[in-house]
């Protein structure tokens, strides 16, 4: 254990007042004594009681000669400090720095008499600001904001496709009601399709069946009910009953998602589908549709 003696020195520095020591200002422990030769600089610190950290900060060691050496400090904290014995240490030799006392100024304003106490936090070494709301918050914000776009763009885009589909009706305007054009296609299907020919169907004809049923029963709900329903799934189909034919669909909504979720069913097991399957689901879709016709 090596004992040195050391005086503090107040580098000038242009734009501050000389001998002043101010909270974060750069000053010296001038030391003098013997210093060992295996000293491992790079490992050096204050032997410090846990409030005592904020008073003295190591920033650096250098040699002025082998007797002589500058230890570069700051405070963080303003207040007059004194130390009976300074302890610097590498973790395997420890010097003595002997008695050190300074007096540290505030950088902040001094209080006016009748003004409440301010009071001041140690602050440790300057590094990158934290920003004040974390970027996860700024993230979520932006997935809310996008997510309310994409609502908004899609019911745009929904109004559109009705006035596209409206102008379209009118342009390919048809003498038949939607009904009878329903059980026109659905006549047509009988005639040529071997499923409703009683017996033994061909395979390829089942899918095919299930398949133009359910486009006719889009088709009526297109003419009927001046809606994009071959273009919509059956969700926005049925969204669109309970908002714009508010009484179908207390009546018949029910119904209609029964005979919707058949047929997704049916066309997911194409495969699996017999004769029998077909007909039966054809017969709920025309008497469906039959009492949607007569409900004003």
């Amino acid at each position: 254990m090596a004992a040195i003696q050391c005086k503090t020195e107040i580098p000038s520095i242009e734009g501050l007042n000389d001998n002043q020591l101010t909270v974060g200002r750069e000053f010296l422990l001038v030391c003098d004594g013997e210093f060992p030769k295996d000293l491992a600089q790079e490992k050096l610190h204050f032997n410090l009681k846990p409030e005592e950290k904020y008073q003295i900060h190591l920033l650096g060691f250098e040699f002025r000669s082998t007797t002589q050496a500058d230890v570069k400090v700051t405070a963080y904290k303003a207040g007059n400090f004194q130390y009976q014995d300074l302890q610097l240490t590498d973790g395997t030799t420890t010097l003595n720095l002997g008695p050190i006392q300074y007096q540290v100024e505030s950088v902040l304003e001094k209080q006016q008499p009748g003004q409440p106490p301010v009071k001041q936090e140690p602050f440790g070494p300057i590094g990158p600001a934290s920003l004040p709301v974390p970027m996860l918050y700024w993230a979520l914000l932006a997935g809310v904001i996008g997510l309310v776009i994409l609502m908004l763009a899609g019911k745009v885009y929904r109004v559109v496709q009705r006035r596209n589909m409206l102008a379209k009706l009118k342009e390919h305007d048809s003498a038949m009601s939607p009904l009878a054009q329903f059980h026109q296609s659905l006549r047509r299907l009988q005639r040529m399709n071997t499923v409703f020919f009683g017996g033994k169907a061909d395979p390829n004809h089942i899918p095919e069946a299930i398949t133009s049923t359910y486009d006719m029963l889009k088709l009526f709900l297109t003419r009927r009910y001046q809606m994009p329903a071959m273009e919509w799934s059956d969700r926005l189909i049925l969204k669109d009953l309970k908002k714009y034919h508010r009484a179908v669909y207390v009546e018949y909504g029910p119904d209609l998602k029964n005979l919707f979720k058949e047929y997704n069913r049916a066309i997911q097991d194409k495969e699996k589908l017999n004769e029998q399957d077909v007909l039966n689901i054809t017969t709920h879709c025309r008497l469906l549709v039959e009492k949607m016709e007569r409900l004003p």
